[in-house]
């Protein structure tokens, strides 16, 4: 039974590890069971780190909201920029050890896409929800005198289109891909991810 379940957790790693490339230089010594190991700390190490970045870069933004409160432009382009966050993808293309505590790992990077008009076609769906909240037609706008409606009904408008601005991003199906490259380092016995030059 033991021999059965190691033999089956071996099997899984190389199947998970298999969504990737991996590369030894000539002159690097290391053994396979260390490689598959190296590999799946990096693995972890990387999908943490890229987790952390995209967290962090989502507290930064809803910081810079809450701190500009009265910006409606920092609110929607915050609100557009979380979403992308949110819908970035990463994976390892490629693992190229260059020592036996020092790899090049190659990125790839999904970025949504989509045409610079993102609310083409989405007037009615405006028109509707804000009659919903608010109980006044879009139409009631021209009438309201521009105090009025910098602070009554702008705040409003801006966080319908926010959201459905978001709804779109969270329901894109196509992305432009980038690669890159970044380092991977074993330092005292743990795998990080070097970023910066």
């Amino acid at each position: 039974m033991r021999k059965i379940l190691i033999l089956f957790l071996i099997v899984a790693s190389l199947g998970f590890s298999a969504n990737y490339k991996v590369e030894v230089k000539p002159n690097v010594k290391i053994q396979k069971m260390e490689l598959e190991q190296n590999n799946l700390e990096i693995e972890k190490t990387f999908a943490e780190m890229t987790k952390k970045e995209i967290s962090n870069g989502i507290k930064e933004i809803d910081q810079q909201i809450n701190s500009e409160k009265e910006d409606m432009g920092i609110k929607f382009f915050g609100e557009i920029s979380k979403g992308y966050l949110k819908n970035m993808k990463y994976e390892i293309k490629k693992i190229e050890y260059i020592s036996s505590s020092k790899a090049n790992l190659t990125i790839n990077l999904k970025i949504p896409k989509f045409d610079n008009d993102i609310l083409n076609g989405e007037q009615e769906k405006i028109n509707k929800l804000f009659e919903k909240r608010t109980g006044k037609s879009i139409e009631y706008l021209a009438k309201a005198s521009s105090k009025e409606f910098q602070k009554k009904w702008l705040p409003v408008l801006m966080d319908i289109i926010s959201e459905i601005a978001s709804e779109k991003i969270n329901n894109i199906k196509e992305f432009e891909e980038k690669e890159t490259v970044v380092k991977a380092e074993k330092i005292n016995g743990k795998w990080d991810i070097i970023t910066k030059n």
